[in-house]
């Protein structure tokens, strides 16, 4: 059995996010992570602070499905499976809430990923999401 792949990269994340009757909020992350490839696959690991708490972010990339999963100050799996509706869940440390994903359009060529996709909460859109990640080896 061969060892994974690692390589350091420079991760650029793209968020938009749009809420029924709300102006779209965009934010634009930079941070450094590793990829790793397993056999053929990639994963994608960054780390990122929001409201001061470290959060790590884990993406398994695929043409046709993806999964993120975030730990730390936020903890979230948010599986994507393009035209399917998937079930995932957050942590508000309240409790563990199921969400769903209707995931839209997913691409992923190397070095770029891009998800559309409707959060539902109880069967309801809490809104639409874009994320699009871009990757490249740091120097």
């Amino acid at each position: 059995m061969s060892q994974p792949i690692k390589k350091t990269v420079n991760v650029r994340l793209r968020s938009t996010i749009r809420h029924p009757n709300v102006a779209a909020e965009t934010f634009d992350i930079q941070a450094t992570g590793e990829l790793t490839l397993k056999g053929a696959q990639p994963y994608l690991v960054y780390e990122e602070m929001q409201n001061e708490k470290a959060v790590k972010t884990t993406v398994k990339l695929n043409s046709d499905s993806a999964l993120i999963l975030r730990s730390g100050g936020v903890k979230m799996r948010l599986p994507f499976i393009k035209g399917e509706l998937q079930t995932g869940s957050y942590d508000s440390g309240y409790g563990i809430m199921m969400i769903t994903t209707n995931t839209k359009q997913l691409d992923f060529e190397d070095g770029h990923f891009l998800v559309e996709y409707e959060l539902l909460i109880n069967e309801e859109i809490a809104g639409t999401y874009t994320l699009e990640l871009i990757y490249t080896e740091a120097k």
